[in-house]
């Protein structure tokens, strides 16, 4: 990819603003790609590292095979030379182990240090018994034994020249199965951050996390922990009987009495959730990006609204409703008093209770609005989700009672079904319009922070409950209030749900006379942010802008999936659609191409909805809004290449002022950010919007 559209979206008029998390991955980006033989190296010796006997289980080869292979998607490293080094190294590491096996054989329980993982070599050697020479192949993908089975290979005389050819056919599966998909996924996030920069940052961030949690986990328990554990028996029976409050505390800490390392974790998930209401809380109160990125993600959800899809989501939504939620709460809290589980009963209560009441309190205060009018009183505030804090703390008090019941191991299925299911609902509120993305994500934060607080008071309590007849008296109970409540209420709710229009209404003449101005002039992504700039407003029909734009060399272009846009392809570039490109959530309605600077360029117009329309319901004319942007073709091999969108300022500068003047040849532009106005009836206007030292 050429540095030159590294600043994607840059404009005429200067770049948008830039964010300090976009600066610092693109300086990580350069430097990476400024030494590339060091990469290279890096990719070879870690592949190697990961392979030797013993050492491998220490190397963290996936991380960095992954980021390569990322950075290979992102064409920041070459490909074939990253797969070539990574399957090399990887068949050097297994050669070496193989000698090591081979030189020792049966004394390499007894030299050091190999003799420290007596138990590591006796479960290699076990999986080497049981699948042969099979085990080269199938033990390269397996965490544990992949860097011990080349040593028993050689161990057990294992014959050089098939071991060989196993090792160099796994080799390169291995690495291709690391960096291919990786390599998509860089390609994908490479692309992606065309759309919005942030999800780009993000997903890079969170899929390396995940990958750094995933092996410090795995070197944890694999070796760590022992290591871990002979010093924690030693400090624990170091210590002894002691009057220091701060040495018992610690001698409980280490032996995890009562499991007070668990509901410290529990205090830990409280605290985050509270910081995650707060931080939410705080954005919507001072930071109006949070408002944009509510908005994108609304609009883009309606976009997909049918009414087939509003009659399902319906039913889901409403198996979270007021009535049902509270039966089913009434119903526990009643069962728990009967069968004398006080302290759950009056806990599970007062949980309950304080997200019912906290909702609309917050609500009142707050009284932000919501998408579509659907309440009256408190209820028609927005901030934050009822059914999202409600179904979260229901569902999660049952969840910690059944999870208090199943081993260990199965308690986070418990936990995470709770939350998944609070997820659901969240997103029905969403899709059917009834709230803001920042609205149900308060309410699963604070829906989790009182689950987590129950958790934590009743301890020990819950383990007395029997699971059976509790279930059995709440699974009726909840069925049968919720298919009460779907047969007397179903159809009002269905209407009530029924997609909006959600353009505001303006007259033609408001719309040439002022109220253009309110129509943002640059285009937004998802995440809030400002992308192109957005100078061509009409009203016209989409056959009536084809008649416009067609004697100045532009013709119809259809307007990709996102899949077209981000796989590999060998289609020509004439051939391809436009890029999908969404402008405050919304999809584009029409594209129109034209032969770019270069051979292998292509300019794109593209035109989206604006939030107004002009006229009264079905019979309105919608205000679409237009930008300019440049395609290439990004070859990778094999006569596959990737859809490129970029900017160039000057080019794109000079195109859009041409384009202007084909389409009001009567009004003479006076400078690069004039709006032009193209009603349906009338006259082509060009309008100087009034800048405030601001981004206009």
């Amino acid at each position: 990819m050429s540095s030159r559209w590294a600043n994607c979206f840059t404009d005429p008029r200067g770049p948008s603003k830039p964010t300090g998390d976009a600066d610092m991955t693109q300086t990580i980006v350069d430097l990476i790609s400024q030494h590339t033989q060091t990469a290279l190296a890096v990719v070879f010796f870690v592949s190697l590292g990961e392979a030797l006997f013993l050492i491998g289980l220490f190397i963290p080869s996936t991380v960095v095979l992954v980021a390569a292979g990322g950075l290979v998607g992102a064409g920041k490293l070459p490909f074939l030379p990253i797969l070539l080094l990574a399957s090399a190294g990887a068949v050097v590491g297994d050669a070496l182990s193989f000698w090591v096996g081979h030189h020792f054989k049966g004394r390499l329980r007894s030299v050091w240090p190999f003799s420290r993982y007596g138990a590591l070599i006796d479960k290699g050697e076990a999986f080497f018994g049981r699948h042969g020479g099979k085990s080269i192949f199938i033990g390269r993908f397996v965490p544990g034994v992949k860097a011990i089975v080349p040593g028993i290979a050689g161990m057990v005389g294992m014959n050089f020249g098939w071991f060989s050819v196993i090792n160099v056919v796994s080799a390169f599966a291995w690495a291709g199965a690391h960096i291919i998909p990786a390599a998509g996924i860089g390609r994908g996030l490479s692309r992606v951050h065309s759309f919005d920069p942030r999800l780009a940052i993000l997903g890079v961030v969170l899929l390396a996390t995940l990958l750094v949690l995933y092996y410090l986990g795995k070197i944890a328990y694999g070796f760590a922990y022992p290591v871990f554990d002979r010093w924690r028996l030693g400090r624990i029976e170091r210590r002894g009987p002691s009057a220091s409050r701060l040495a018992r505390y610690e001698t409980h800490i280490l032996s995890n009495h009562r499991n007070i390392v668990g509901w410290t974790l529990v205090l830990m998930v409280a605290a985050l959730a509270a910081g995650g209401f707060l931080t939410l809380l705080g954005n919507l109160l001072f930071d109006p990006e949070l408002k944009l990125i509510d908005k994108a993600v609304y609009n883009f959800l309606q976009s997909f609204r049918s009414d087939a899809g509003t009659r399902i989501v319906t039913a889901v939504t409403m198996a979270a409703d007021g009535f049902v939620l509270t039966g089913l709460s009434l119903a526990l809290v009643a069962w728990l008093l009967i069968r004398r589980h006080f302290r759950v009963a009056v806990t599970a209560a007062m949980a309950v209770a304080t997200s019912s009441l906290f909702v609309p309190l917050v609500k009142g205060i707050i009284q932000r609005p919501r998408p579509t009018m659907l309440y009256a009183g408190a209820e028609s505030f927005s901030f934050p989700s009822g059914h999202a804090t409600l179904s979260m703390t229901v569902f999660g008090v049952l969840a910690v009672i059944v999870a208090s019941h199943l081993a260990p191991r199965w308690r986070p299925l418990a936990i995470g079904a709770a939350i998944g299911a609070a997820l659901i609902i969240a997103f029905t509120r969403l899709y059917l319009g009834a709230h803001w993305l920042s609205d149900v994500a308060a309410g699963v934060s604070f829906g989790l922070l009182v689950t987590a607080i129950f958790a934590f008071l009743t301890r020990r309590q819950d383990r007395a409950i029997r699971l059976g007849p509790l279930l059995a008296v709440l699974l009726p109970v909840y069925l049968g209030t919720y298919s009460y409540h779907l047969w007397k209420d179903y159809d009002r709710w269905t209407v009530n749900y029924a997609p909006v229009p959600i353009a505001e209404q303006i007259s033609p003449q408001e719309w040439l006379a002022d109220g253009w101005r309110r129509i943002a002039e640059r285009r937004l992504t998802i995440a809030g942010d400002q992308a192109e700039v957005l100078r061509i407003q009409t009203d016209l029909s989409l056959s009536g802008l084809t008649v416009r734009l067609e004697p100045s060399g532009w013709t119809p272009l259809a307007v990709g999936g996102l899949l077209e846009t981000l796989l590999p392809s060998r289609v020509s570039l004439a051939e391809r659609p436009a890029a999908p490109l969404l402008h405050d959530g919304r999809r584009p309605v029409a594209a129109y191409a034209k032969p770019g600077p270069a051979s292998d360029q292509r300019l794109i117009l593209t035109f989206w909805p604006s939030s107004f329309q002009l006229g009264p319901g079905e019979d309105g004319r919608p205000v679409l809004v237009g930008g300019l942007s440049l395609e290439m073709l990004d070859p990778i091999a094999g006569g596959y290449a990737i859809l490129e969108i970029a900017e160039d300022s000057q080019v794109l500068s000079n195109d859009l002022d041409s384009l202007i003047q084909s389409l009001a040849p009567g009004a003479a532009s006076t400078a690069s950010s004039d709006i032009l106005l193209l009603p349906k009836n009338g006259a082509a206007m060009i309008e100087a919007p009034v800048l405030d030292g601001r981004w206009p």
